[in-house]
């Protein structure tokens, strides 16, 4: 479906993942970056120097740190080192532009970033990255991908119609705005999902998605259901994938 509407002559062969792997690989997803706590920061607030002392931390214990596309190769074929880190950001705030991503080109570190696309550059509340800075992301090597256009609170009571379009209009605005080579990865909004809606992805055309299952990645049960641990989890998260 999305295949043609995109172009695309040659059809998608969704890869298996490889049963069986160790659980070598940490998936961690953050969403906004803020100079310093207050009053109204919430629970998915990463400050400036909490966001650097998680990254030191994690290059000190001897983390690897790995795209998402490398991640894709690694659960379905290819091997990957031990103790890998993925980092992805979700929402598209504004403070992913401002103060994560000089920190994550300074130390080298690959990031993919998941939006909306329904609210870029709105400024109300958080304000979200405008086209042109999503551009400039995508410029400094920033893997962005979709998390739906309107991001529903909980896509798994939308209908099979509806999802298809949280889907189909994000991806094809994206490619739009950034390129035809936009790659055909998605986050779940909110971690809600469900069979019905990781098949609909698959139907649809993507390549890959994302739950926030606080799990390794190697445990994921398809390709569409790759889990991601919420940044807080960060020190847990890596006690699973140092356990013998």
């Amino acid at each position: 479906m999305l295949a043609a509407l995109l172009g695309l002559t040659v059809a998608y062969e969704v890869p298996k993942i490889v049963p069986g792997k160790p659980s070598r690989t940490v998936v961690l997803t953050y969403h906004d970056i803020i100079p310093q706590r207050t009053k109204s920061s919430v629970w998915f607030d990463c400050t400036v120097d909490e966001f650097r002392q998680q990254l030191d931390w994690l290059t000190k214990q001897g983390a690897t740190f790995s795209s998402v596309t490398d991640l894709k190769e690694s659960i379905t074929s290819k091997p990957i080192p031990p103790r890998t880190v993925v980092i992805t950001f979700a929402d598209g705030y504004r403070g992913f532009y401002d103060y994560a991503l000089p920190e994550l080109r300074k130390r080298k570190i690959p990031v993919a970033m998941f939006v909306h696309t329904g609210y870029v550059g709105v400024k109300i509340g958080r304000p979200k990255m405008t086209w042109d800075q999503l551009r400039d992301c995508q410029r400094a090597g920033v893997t962005v991908a979709s998390q739906t256009s309107s991001h529903p609170a909980d896509i798994t009571k939308l209908t099979d119609d509806q999802v298809k379009s949280e889907y189909m209009v994000s991806l094809l605005r994206l490619r739009s705005e950034l390129g035809p080579k936009t790659p055909l990865y998605l986050a779940y909004p909110n971690g809600k999902y469900d069979d019905r809606t990781a098949k609909l992805a698959k139907q649809v055309g993507y390549e890959m998605a994302f739950t926030e299952a606080q799990r390794p990645a190697e445990r994921a049960p398809s390709i569409y259901l790759v889990p991601r641990y919420v940044h807080t989890k960060y020190r847990e998260a890596w006690r699973d994938i140092s356990r013998k």
